[in-house]
């Protein structure tokens, strides 16, 4: 399903850094669920296990369920609730709620811990870059701009959409579409 890409992984205390898969590990890694025996805290003598470090930026998916978001009906967010990325002019952070819904954007769970990058680099580098969504149930596909990160891991979606997006690729909420990079000079919407 998702495919694997090699990445690396720093150990504290400045060890040497190991080779392990990206995408799939953050996933798998961070959406394991607690015990019941275990409490919230870490366990004594247990250090917080330490990022994925990227050696560049990465999909976090090429393959996966789809969410929708944004707009001025979105309830689940707060109307002050800001985008993740810095989308606007002079890396302004516009809010959810101002999205137009018949526009062509998404959210992803980018890796802000890659190599020789500062996370806000990362943001900047991940704001508005374009994604080539396709529903491979009818081939439709869009091209979207990258702006905010999600949706929740607790929800098992893998890339959120902006409603005039789904509507052209003739989705709902969890169905399976295949991502990628698009052209930097490819326009938004339908191809």
């Amino acid at each position: 399903m998702k495919e694997a890409k090699a990445g690396s992984k720093k150990k504290a205390a400045g060890k040497p850094a190991t080779k392990t898969t990206s995408a799939e590990t953050r996933k798998s890694a961070s959406s394991e669920p607690k015990s019941p025996a275990q409490p919230a805290t870490a366990a004594a003598g247990s250090a917080p296990q330490a990022p994925v470090i990227d050696q560049q930026p990465q999909l976090p998916a090429t393959h996966g369920k789809l969410g929708v978001f944004g707009g001025p009906k979105d309830r689940g967010i707060k109307p002050e609730d800001k985008l993740a990325l810095p989308t606007g002019p002079h890396g302004v952070y516009e809010r959810i709620r101002s999205l137009n819904p018949k526009s062509f954007y998404c959210a992803m769970r980018w890796n802000y811990h890659v190599e020789h990058l500062t996370p806000e680099e990362v943001k900047r580098w991940w704001a508005n870059k374009k994604l080539l969504v396709t529903n491979p149930k009818n081939g439709s596909a869009v091209i979207v701009r990258a702006v905010d990160y999600g949706p929740h891991e607790k929800t098992g979606l893998d890339i959120g959409i902006s409603p005039g997006g789904a509507e052209a690729l003739a989705v709902e909420v969890g169905d399976e579409v295949d991502i990628a990079l698009a052209d930097p000079k490819s326009p938004l919407g339908k191809q």
